[in-house]
């Protein structure tokens, strides 16, 4: 037996802790492998109790371990999450967050969505200097070394000893925060410097909220980690000690050490991983994509593990502690069901499961327990007794005292009790598939007994025996990973050149992997993705991924140089950490925030702004993008941010514009151009006012207002910035009533034959400033204009002529800032009332009624493909309805929707018998929201993303013969020449909030 190579693997929640010891060699057999495992309620020390349950498994005579056969310890924990979930100022450092920006972001610092009680804690100090990158990897300002160091002098003073380090497009070239990173260490000794390459992807806002977080938790990842150490060398283990992360693989001590954020979420991955690991020689299993469901007390959480055996990742922008981030997790659906969720109702009236639970109580209140609350574990034991009665097949459930139950509950209660069991898991599971086949599901945790035999949807469900610690298991058996994330811009973008670059970035994160410790051998590409970028050409997004077992060797080798190092006390010297909570949350009531009642304030025609408007605004907005226009979520955060400041942002509409002008007043459109890709990475400086300055100039008198070039996306709210600062009011105008991926597909474009941009500036915010004053047209003008920002970092602010009221009349959609405050507050309300369900009919009823506005359908996205033309993200999404389908006729039942893209949604196909059916195309609005309410662009569209397609009436102005030219289908190129543009429905002018809520202000 002393031969034996054992792994041990423990995962450490916030209440209990599990561990087993694995035999990989015997993976195939009945046993699992698992020698043995434990359970124990989590210590205040966490290395306590490991050392604890280490102890004792290592002291049963009857598992016959010695510690020499021992060869590795992995473990998840959720301490570093709860830190920041729990507002814990005892493990959160204080931040100071340097930003190498240049012009950039200055009027959106960073902290600005984190919620006020978490930045009180961490929020330390903040400066922003001359760096960062263009997306070519250019310097968009050389390092100013010298500002950097006075910086350093001030944080010093401060005492403060956690600095991030933020670079723009610092993933495409991470040099100036690498050179920034080591001036800091020299200038602040001792400090703990991340830099934010290091931590995720592209996405300022999301990446520096990240990088905050690990720096602010790494000094207690730090004594956590090293008490995990002292654990196994307490007992006398010499192995290496790793870390589980949130995609299912494994940390070495130096890389946790380093990136104790990259643990956030292993709870969830660790139960998915071993789930997979338990039925790995499963035929139905191996090689092919599962559900897992971990049932716990109170939830269930429901992810899929793909055929790689790794969970699937959120594409979207994750949260913890109410901070968004764009870090790596995986996809998770959560339902309030678990063993000890409590079951209502009778045989008559029927029956109701949870979502409430006993929780932790069930060990006293449930029937089994000797208590008077039926729970699923109750009536679950019941069942089972039942069946063994009846002679049918499956094991009785030893819970507690199971003839408790015995007889307790009618044949017919017992039936409609598992009826709504398996409602509930039925549509859960199939919200997390990604195509309509039967799919193996796999039970694990603790509460998976309740779990019916049979699902409808699933191929199988499977019940692993060691469920129960599925967790441990998957974080026993975890695996190195290595992933490179890079922008690149290429001569030709053919498929050779393409494949170059991957196989390059393979062969870099092959060699990433074997320096944290993976076998060479075992490597394997997991995942590899080439994106172009939106509006710029030749630019491509590649990611590659790679796993590989564990050089176990290597492992303890990296292992004892974190130790030296990081200055390890000696084996018998490990202080033991205590975990003592010290939440610091805000002493404020935070009650939910009641959007009914909320009523908009409105004085003397005149519409201001609430933070409240914005975060309705910036919603509709991007709904009205169809796809495109960029996330405006950074704008609502600087917006919002303003207006506690005591910026004055005022809302007119034309008619009152006109009044207090007295007819002559006249105001400008402005917007940003390029690609939302580098929009949400290099935050914007002062474009936008430096071309207005220079538009003003040009025309030789001032503006009286500011309206939208756009109201779709992030262009829907540069207005209101633009107009806060000019201290100008807003016109409720803008020249779309939409996204468009074009300046010639705008109304002035429709009324003037393409001629109605004479003249119009540009800026990059960079010192570059332009006033161009003739062209052909205004396509050659776009052509301009985009060349000549071409290599001023493919971004920039443009500002057209100036338009009179009559102008304005004629060439604008009017009221679009209404009509995304009303789409977003439907949004708000929704989530607001619980009602997400009907989500479709609040945002018709607050567009114009079901005569304006249609719900093709909710579905689910099956399949995506994207490619590059000229600059424009092109492709095509299929979306796979699903039950409850909201219908754009009768004839629109169980169907696929296909739905080709130039940024924006062109097009909406019922796929019918190979055949493609037209059922609205633009000039109407197609856009995708998602559950939650939120816009869906093209860049995000992923497999199984659950979606409703909303379809908004456009403007009568687009529905001319002219109009139809320039926006509709056959305006997106020679593929549509055939689409005839049938009207969604009528269109109705959107009614002025400032009409409908005058003298209505409540909150």
């Amino acid at each position: 037996m002393g031969n034996r190579k054992l792994i041990i693997g423990v995962d450490v929640g916030g209440t209990n802790s599990d561990l087993v010891v694995v035999e990989p060699e015997k993976l195939g057999t009945e046993s699992k492998g698992v020698i043995a495992w434990h359970k124990s309620v989590t210590t205040p020390d966490v290395s306590v109790g490991i050392e604890h349950a280490i102890t004792t498994v290592l002291g049963n005579p009857k598992y016959g371990i010695s510690k020499n056969e021992i060869i590795s310890i992995t473990i998840g924990t959720t301490h570093f999450i709860n830190a920041v979930i729990e507002r814990d100022a005892n493990r959160l450092e204080k931040v100071a967050v340097i930003r190498l920006a240049g012009p950039f972001g200055q009027s959106l610092p960073p902290f600005g969505d984190f919620p006020e009680d978490l930045a009180d804690i961490i929020n330390g100090y903040f400066c922003s200097i001359d760096g960062g990158s263009h997306i070519g990897g250019g310097d968009i300002r050389k390092l100013d070394k010298s500002a950097l160091r006075r910086e350093c002098k001030k944080i010093r003073s401060l005492g403060i000893t956690a600095v991030a380090i933020v670079g723009i497009f610092s993933n495409m070239n991470a040099s100036q925060e690498k050179e920034a990173g080591a001036i800091v260490s020299e200038e602040i000794p001792g400090c703990d410097v991340v830099l934010s390459h290091t931590i995720s992807g592209i996405g300022m806002v999301e990446r520096e909220n990240a990088t905050i977080l690990n720096a602010s938790i790494k000094k207690f990842g730090q004594k956590i980690i090293h008490s995990f150490v002292g654990a196994a060398r307490r007992l006398g283990l010499r192995c290496p000690v790793m870390l589980s992360q949130n995609d299912g693989t494994v940390l070495s001590i130096k890389g946790a050490l380093e990136t104790p954020i990259k643990t956030f979420s292993s709870g969830a991955t660790n139960s998915m991983r071993g789930a997979a690991i338990l039925c790995s020689e499963d035929p139905d299993v191996k090689h092919n994509n599962v559900i897992v469901c971990d049932v716990g007390g109170t939830t269930t959480d429901v992810g899929q593990i793909l055929s790689s055996g790794f969970p699937r990742q959120s594409a979207m922008y994750s949260y913890v502690g109410g901070v968004r981030m764009n870090f790596s997790m995986p996809h998770v659906v959560s339902i309030g069901l678990g063993g000890g969720s409590i079951v209502r109702g009778n045989e008559t009236t029927g029956v109701t499961v949870g979502p409430d639970s006993t929780g932790s109580d069930i060990v006293t209140k449930s029937l089994v327990f000797g208590g008077n609350t039926v729970t699923t574990t109750d009536v679950s034991v019941s069942i089972r007794q039942k069946e063994s009665n009846d002679g049918n097949s499956g094991e009785l459930i030893e819970i507690g005292d199971p003839n408790r139950v015995k007889d307790k509950f009618s044949s017919n209660y017992l039936e409609k009790y598992q009826q709504v069991l398996k409602r509930h898991l039925e549509k859960v599971i199939d919200r997390v598939k990604t195509s309509r086949r039967d799919i193996p599901v796999i039970f694990v945790g603790g509460g998976s007994f309740i779990a019916p035999d049979k699902l409808a949807g699933t191929s199988k469900v499977i019940k692993p025996p060691y469920s129960q610690v599925a967790n441990a298991i998957g974080a026993a058996l975890g695996k190195i990973s290595s992933s490179i994330s890079e922008f690149k811009t290429l001569k030709g973008a053919t498929d050779e050149e393409k494949q170059s670059v991957i196989n390059e970035l393979i062969a870099r994160a092959k060699n990433d992997a074997i320096l944290k410790g993976a076998s060479s051998s075992s490597l394997e590409v997991v995942n590899i993705v080439s994106d172009a970028v939106p509006y710029v050409e030749n630019v491509y997004d590649f990611e590659v991924k790679v796993v590989g077992d564990v050089d176990y060797d290597k492992a303890l080798e990296l292992t004892r140089k974190a130790e030296t190092e990081q200055s390890l006390p000696l084996d018998n010297e490990f202080l033991t950490v205590a975990v003592y909570k010290h939440a610091k949350v805000s002493s404020k009531e935070q009650e939910q925030f009641d959007y009914e009642s909320y009523r908009p304030k409105i004085v003397n025609g005149i519409w201001k702004l609430t933070e409240t408007d914005i975060d309705f605004i910036g919603r509709g907005a991007y709904i009205l993008g169809c796809g495109g226009g960029g996330d405006p979520h950074s704008s609502v955060i600087e917006l919002k941010r303003m207006i506690r400041h005591g910026h004055n942002i005022q809302i007119l509409t034309l008619d009152k514009f006109s009044s207090l002008t007295s007819g002559t007043g006249r105001a400008i459109n402005v917007g940003y151009f390029g690609s939302p890709t580098i929009s949400g990475e290099r935050l914007h400086a002062d474009e936008i006012l430096e071309a207005l300055d220079r538009m003003e100039q040009y025309e030789g008198k001032k503006t009286d207002g500011i309206f939208m070039f756009e109201i779709g996306g992030g262009n829907g709210l540069s207005g209101l910035w633009t107009a806060a600062m000019k201290n100008l009011p807003v016109i409720d105008l803008d020249l779309m009533g939409r996204a468009y991926p074009t300046q010639w597909q705008s109304l002035p474009s429709v009324y003037s034959e393409n001629r109605g941009y004479p003249y119009l500036t540009v800026s990059d915010g960079n010192g570059f400033e332009l006033t161009i004053n003739s062209a052909i047209d205004d396509i050659q003008m776009e052509d301009i204009m985009r060349d000549c920002m071409y290599n001023r970092g493919c971004q920039g602010a443009c500002v057209e002529p100036s338009m009179d009221i009559e102008q304005m009349e004629q060439q604008t959609v009017h009221n679009p800032v209404s009509l995304s405050w009303r789409i977003g507050r439907a949004a708000y309300l929704a989530a607001y009332h619980s009602d997400l369900d009907h989500l479709p009919s609040y945002i018709i009823n607050s567009s114009g009624g079901s005569k304006c506005t249609k719900c093709i359908l909710k579905g689910k996205i099956v399949s995506v493909e994207k490619k590059l033309k000229r600059g424009y993200g092109y492709g095509v999404v299929e979306i796979e309805s699903l039950p409850g389908v909201i219908e754009l006729d009768k004839k629109v039942k169980k169907t696929v929707i296909r739905m080709p893209f130039k940024n924006e949604n062109i097009v909406a196909y019922q796929v019918e018998d190979n055949r493609l059916i037209p059922l609205c195309s633009v000039p109407d609005l197609i856009t995708l929201v998602d559950e939650d309410g939120n816009a869906v662009g093209t860049q995000d569209y992923r497999y199984g993303l659950i979606v409703y397609i909303m379809v908004f009436a456009a403007s009568n102005k687009w529905r001319t013969q002219r109009g139809l030219q320039n926006g509709g289908p056959q305006a997106f190129g020679e593929e549509f020449k055939d689409v005839k543009y049938q009207p969604i429905g009528d269109y109705f002018e959107t009614l002025p909030v400032s009409l409908e809520y005058e003298g209505l202000h409540g909150n």
